[in-house]
């Protein structure tokens, strides 16, 4: 039997930086004289140098495979630390939990302890921003489905991808009116998933953690041909390459599971950031919605950061795409820009910045 704790984590350590950690604690030292590719290292603990605990890695570890409970602690977890004390060793069990939390606390990951699922520490990802209210840029998030085809288990779906993902785009309370009804921690995922499907004509709005000010899904309504998921969310955040790929990765997961034909994330200029939420500042961008009541009506008339496109869309649009391409089975990841940027600076990226990126026949003509 052992006693296993693992380190999640962002990056690594340097080999030199783990020996220096190690002997940094009282009484602590690494047996032998192990080299920099040694992927196991053997803690001794006191003068009579007596086997403490077991260091293995750092192993690489993709973000499908990184525990929820740990997602939700650490942003962007790329490398894994196993820290065991092996066979009946249990008075270095203290020893190695407290290595654990160092090495956590160093590496800016978090530990999660295999016997008891507690993780360590907990708290928020992204820090509430302190300023009572500052400029920014709004992000909004868009993903487009036809009604006929959404997925009966859309909600629980996106549950269980926030989770995985983006913890922050899990509802804090959603309802179909303000004040919000639900608690998602109070009434669980069933309330929030049975509240979209005993409401098929409304919308179900929902407040979720910074940077993610607040999110919405339409209702399996019968009524209108197209629905749409969105979130809107602080493009500070996007300054940090963990929670810019947990982004990447919840769009193209949700794009898939809500079965979505086209989904885009954009840029909008000229936003304030409030204490909780956002607000228009003079000149500020409206989105243009491909859709109007319910309607596709076509593409947006400049070009978007990220899009998505199913069968049918790739056949329309293929022959304007300019950015990379990401296939993902029959559809298809648009990427104009890596880091998602404001419209001018996308036009800026077309091959003659004074057309549009597609011909003006194949965009809605509903404005903002």
């Amino acid at each position: 039997m052992s006693y296993d704790l693992s380190v999640y984590a962002p990056a690594p350590l340097s080999f030199e930086g783990l020996l220096a950690l190690v002997r940094s604690a009282a009484g602590l030292d690494v047996d032998g004289s192990p080299s920099s590719d040694a992927q196991s290292l053997t803690v001794v603990r006191g003068a009579r140098r007596a086997y403490c605990f077991t260091i293995d890695g750092p192993f690489r570890v993709e973000p499908e495979d990184v525990p929820e409970e740990v997602t939700a602690s650490v942003i962007g977890a790329k490398a894994l630390y196993q820290v065991l004390v092996e066979g009946s060793e249990e008075p270095s069990i203290p020893h190695a939990v407290k290595f654990a939390r160092k090495l956590a606390k160093a590496t800016g990951g978090a530990l999660l302890d295999e016997q008891t699922d507690e993780v360590w520490p907990k708290g928020n990802r992204v820090a509430r921003p302190r300023e009572a209210a500052r400029p920014t840029e709004l992000v909004t998030v868009n993903f487009y489905t036809l009604t006929a085809e959404l997925p009966e288990d859309l909600p629980r779906n996106y549950l269980a991808l926030a989770r995985k993902y983006l913890p922050e785009a899990l509802p804090t309370r959603f309802g179909t009116y303000e004040p919000h009804q639900g608690k998602l921690d109070r009434d669980g995922d069933q309330a929030f998933t049975d509240m979209w499907l005993e409401n098929p004509n409304s919308i179900l709005f929902f407040k979720c953690e910074y940077p993610i000010a607040r999110g919405s899904m339409n209702g399996p309504q019968r009524n209108r041909s197209v629905g749409r998921t969105s979130l809107h969310l602080d493009n500070a955040a996007l300054a940090d390459p963990g929670w810019l790929d947990g982004l990447r990765r919840f769009f193209v997961a949700f794009a898939l599971e809500s079965k979505s034909f086209f989904a885009s994330v954009e840029v909008l200029r000229n936003y304030e950031w409030g204490s909780r939420s956002y607000e228009q500042r003079p000149g500020a961008e409206d989105e243009i919605w491909p859709i109007h009541i319910g309607e596709w009506k076509g593409f947006v008339p400049y070009p978007q950061s990220w899009t998505w496109f199913g069968p049918e869309q790739i056949k329309i649009v293929s022959p304007y795409l300019t950015g990379r391409r990401e296939q993902h089975g029959d559809h298809l990841l648009h990427v104009l820009a890596e880091k998602p940027i404001d419209r001018d600076q996308l036009a800026g990226l077309l091959p003659d910045p004074t057309r549009p990126w597609i011909p003006q026949e194949l965009a809605t003509p509903y404005g903002p």
